[in-house]
């Protein structure tokens, strides 16, 4: 009878290797399929990378072993696939286990879901902080109410004497642009959301209406009007300035000395109060006031969405800016379903377009993306941040 050589296992303790082998060689290739997916490699490419950096070098290091070459390979195939898990967040920081999920469900279909053998993903540790991804994940906008601004200083305060009574009141407001400056009294109405002018004005500032100009529907006293809107270089509350300011052309808003309504657009970067006893409203600007509802007229915003394997999105977002002056910094919002994120822009010239692409969550899927602008700001702007 042949005596069995010490060094050969018996098939039992193959398999327990195989065992542990196996899946980290799958969460590794995976991870290879899905990162390159992501970053939209051809498919060829794509199968060729993850075969050579994660099969091959096991394949051929156990190849290479002279003494029991059949446990070598699971071994080395381990080690060398949690060689390649471990260092993906260098190179891919903040991706691991989205990648090695979307890989999952590109190889192996529905099996490879989150419900299947996509719970593998589960099984990696947390990432290590070794390096900084190139693309932050969006954060969720919270619908919690924006912090108050700090208390403002006095040189922030001006106290404007006011006409009329109850909902009526009126009070001097100058406007300025391209040199001509006209002072006029302005109902100050909290409910309207866009300052309006009429065309006696704006004729008198040499403030013409493009053709193209954005449209926007005002409700008035007499019903909804379609009205233009217009960028105006400055607005004064007495010693205090308010740049580019968006301006509706509304007539059925002027009355006697009234030329129109000083909306929230203007009236919102400020703190309110009103003096009854001195007849006066004390303006205190807040220490923070992003410029929305001044941009959004002249702002197009556009985007795509591409899901892909596993749950991750990439969004592919273009802001256009029709207005006069270069817009930035500042985000768009996207919205599905109950959760919004918010993607930032550095900035857009006059009569430009930018486009930005972010990475979103996992989340269900959506029929609908809905854009709206967030917090933006005037480029070179006293009160951008």
């Amino acid at each position: 009878m042949t005596p069995i050589p010490p060094s050969a296992s018996p098939p039992a303790w193959r398999a327990l290797a195989w065992t542990v082998a196996a899946p980290l060689q799958l969460m590794a290739f995976a991870a290879c399929v899905g990162l390159a997916a992501v970053r939209h490699a051809t498919p060829g490419v794509n199968a060729l990378a993850a075969t050579t950096l994660v099969l091959l070098p096991g394949a051929l290091a156990g190849a290479m072993a002279r003494r029991d070459r059949k446990e070598a390979i699971p071994l080395v195939h381990a080690v060398w696939a949690t060689v390649v898990l471990a260092l993906l967040p260098v190179y891919a920081p903040g991706e691991r286990t989205t990648a090695v999920r979307t890989g999952l469900a590109m190889l192996l279909g529905p099996w490879g879901e989150s419900g299947g053998l996509g719970g593998l993903a589960a099984w990696l540790p947390d990432e290590p902080d070794v390096s900084t991804p190139p693309l932050p994940i969006a954060a969720p906008v919270s619908d919690a109410p924006p912090p108050p601004g700090t208390g403002p200083l006095a040189d922030h305060e001006i106290a404007l004497p006011y006409e009329g009574e109850g909902r009526r009141l009126s009070v001097p407001v100058v406007f300025e642009h391209g040199g001509a400056a006209r002072e006029t009294q302005m109902m100050l109405d909290t409910g309207a959301t866009y300052t309006t002018l009429n065309t006696a004005t704006l004729a008198a500032l040499g403030r013409t209406v493009p053709a193209d100009a954005p449209v926007l529907t005002l409700s008035t006293a007499n019903g909804e009007r379609q009205a233009a809107v217009v960028r105006i270089d400055d607005v004064w509350l007495g010693d205090l300035r308010l740049r580019n300011v968006a301006v509706t052309v509304c007539e059925d808003c002027a009355q006697g000395e009234v030329a129109g309504l000083l909306g929230l657009n203007v009236a919102g970067g400020f703190n309110l109060t009103i003096d009854a006893d001195h007849r006066e409203v004390v303006f205190a600007a807040r220490g923070a006031h992003d410029r929305r509802l001044d941009i959004r007229p002249f702002a197009k915003l556009r985007g795509g969405f591409r899901r892909f394997p596993g749950g991750s999105v990439e969004a592919s977002l273009t802001v256009e800016n029709a207005a006069e002056r270069a817009v930035g910094p500042g985000s768009v919002e996207v919205a599905c379903g109950g959760v919004r994120w918010s993607v930032p822009f550095v900035g857009v010239g006059a009569g430009q377009m930018t486009e930005v692409r972010q990475q979103l969550p996992p989340h269900p899927g959506c029929e609908m993306y809905e854009l709206s602008l967030g917090p933006v700001w005037w480029a070179e702007a006293p009160d951008a941040p």
